[in-house]
């Protein structure tokens, strides 16, 4: 069965300014051979401290850098290294969350306006009415009311404007989502809130996810397969349960030895509508 995505070989690198006139410029290698494979409806958590280049990675799967080697394909497709007319097409299908949901939202549109937008690529025969129809059906679906669409992005709190994201990447009915330090912008109290969101939404939408994050709570709680990175490479690869019971490198277990990590149950709601905080 061919995979939703599989990266092969994948390398980046960055160039460092000279040092002098005469010298040769040397280069920072961000990522150095990842290769993986992500099967339908699974997801994939890929962690490490910062510079680890997990986020480079993250740029990389969704065909917004050239990788300087290697490949990724979608559905058995090449799509790194492709112009931008020859990926379009394939945009709606996978989409992006990034870390600060203020920064990927832009200011000057109400977040109507912003959530419908990727429709007007992945479906621009629908009627006005039509779209508001599904942008207030998604609005209502991350948990907030189909009202809200006249406001602007600073009228909302960080959880909000996370959700807001969550409801742009949802609106085309993506088949791949990637999700760069989801939650790691918001206060510990939304955290909860937004990875129960994200694991409803994967149910509901039969998602196949890769999640970024330096913080191994938040993999073993959305993960079915865990990718550790130090310093641009893999250090290990297992699937997440026989990852947390048996790390095998010693980086793996330094991080899990620093790090807090979630119970195996999925945090509980209250009657009250609210989330329990894990932990």
């Amino acid at each position: 069965m061919t995979p939703v995505l599989e990266a092969i070989h994948l390398h980046q690198a960055y160039p460092l300014p000279r040092q002098g006139l005469f010298e040769r410029r040397q280069r920072v290698q961000a990522v150095r051979d990842v290769s993986f494979r992500l099967e339908e409806g699974q997801t994939l958590g890929i962690v490490g401290e910062s510079g680890s280049g997990k986020s480079t990675l993250a740029r990389l799967l969704v065909a917004l850098e050239k990788p300087r080697s290697g490949e990724v394909l979608f559905r058995g497709e090449r799509i790194s290294g492709l112009p931008e007319r020859s990926i379009r097409p394939v945009r709606p299908l996978i989409q992006m969350i990034f870390q600060d949901p203020f920064g990927s939202l832009d200011p000057r549109m109400r977040i109507g306006e912003s959530i419908a937008e990727p429709l007007g690529v992945a479906e621009p025969w629908l009627e006005v009415g039509e779209r508001a129809g599904r942008v207030a059906a998604m609005l209502e679906r991350v948990g907030l009311q189909p009202d809200m669409v006249a406001r602007y992005p600073h009228q909302f709190s960080g959880g909000q404007r996370q959700r807001i994201a969550i409801a742009r990447a949802l609106i085309t009915k993506p088949a791949l989502l990637v999700a760069d330090e989801p939650v790691s912008a918001l206060d510990v109290s939304v955290q909860a809130q937004i990875l129960n969101l994200l694991f409803d939404l994967k149910l509901e939408f039969g998602l196949s996810m890769v999640v970024i994050s330096h913080d191994l709570a938040v993999i073993r709680y959305l993960c079915d397969e865990v990718i550790v990175m130090a310093s641009g490479q893999v250090v290990e690869q297992a699937a997440t349960s026989r990852l947390f019971a048996a790390p095998q490198a010693e980086y793996t277990r330094a991080l899990m030895a620093a790090m807090p990590l979630l119970p195996d149950a999925r945090p509980e709601t209250d009657p009250a509508g609210g989330d329990i905080s894990p932990g």
